[in-house]
């Protein structure tokens, strides 16, 4: 990722409605399927600026990595403590009993995207969670995905292949971002006819207002995603565990 992008991600990744949101969900998704106690210890591979981490930080032990000093640094403003800077193939296993390895946004950044799966089956216990979010459909790539570095956007297919492919089983796939689905595809396919560039956030917060009726409706599919699977969205959510486990 652009490293430009950490101190406006720094800024308003707390507040700001899609972030916000994206973190109520995974935090509910974490407690519904994550086989993770209180107190136990939940990784955040490709952590970015820590906002998530800190949330998590009131109920799990939680560890961050990331490759970007930047990152590290901005994590560790918000008081986190326990951060790496290395590639998730260093990660010191020996060190930590990680229940479950959650990859936000991640790997759609990396050209070897099975390979960081890979990783993060081996460094989580046998009975342990993989939580991976990725944007959709490559129909909606726009100047978002050029300014964020990102490779690809997945289908439900390519993103269960390469779990596949990393040695996981996946128990759950699910689109999300579904309610907003109509409005953000929009503004999307606008942007890319116009060549607007654009990254998550703009260098403000959107309206108060309006930032927080579409953090309310983002946010509210924390309260369908754990029971059903949503069959469109702007972006995927999965949960996988080694295949070493039976089914």
């Amino acid at each position: 990722m652009d490293e430009s992008l950490y101190h406006k991600f720094y800024e308003q990744e707390e507040d700001h409605w899609w972030f916000a949101a994206r973190s109520a969900i995974v935090q509910r998704i974490i407690r519904s399927y994550g086989n993770v106690q209180p107190g136990e210890t939940v990784l955040d591979i490709g952590c970015g600026t820590g906002a998530i981490l800190k949330a998590l930080s009131a109920t799990y032990d939680v560890v961050g990595l990331d490759t970007s000093p930047l990152a590290i640094e901005y994590s560790r403003k918000r008081g986190l403590t326990n951060m790496l800077q290395m590639p998730v193939h260093e990660f010191p296993r020996e060190r930590f009993n990680v229940r479950t390895a959650i990859l936000l946004d991640v790997i759609e950044h990396i050209d070897d995207d099975v390979a960081v799966l890979t990783a993060a089956r081996r460094i989580v216990e046998p009975e342990g969670r993989v939580i991976v979010t990725v944007p959709a459909h490559m129909w909606l790539w726009n100047a978002h995905d050029v300014v964020n570095q990102h490779k690809r956007r997945y289908s439900k297919a390519s993103l269960k292949a390469v779990i596949d492919r990393a040695g996981l089983d996946t128990v759950r796939i699910t689109f999300y971002n579904t309610l907003l689905f109509p409005m953000v595809a929009a503004r999307k396919l606008i942007d890319r006819a116009r060549s607007a560039t654009a990254s998550h956030v703009s260098d403000t917060l959107p309206n108060p207002a309006l930032n927080s009726v579409l953090k309310a409706i983002f946010a509210s599919e924390k309260y369908l995603l754990p029971s059903m699977n949503l069959p469109f969205g702007i972006s995927l959510l999965a949960v996988a565990k080694p295949r070493s486990l039976q089914k």
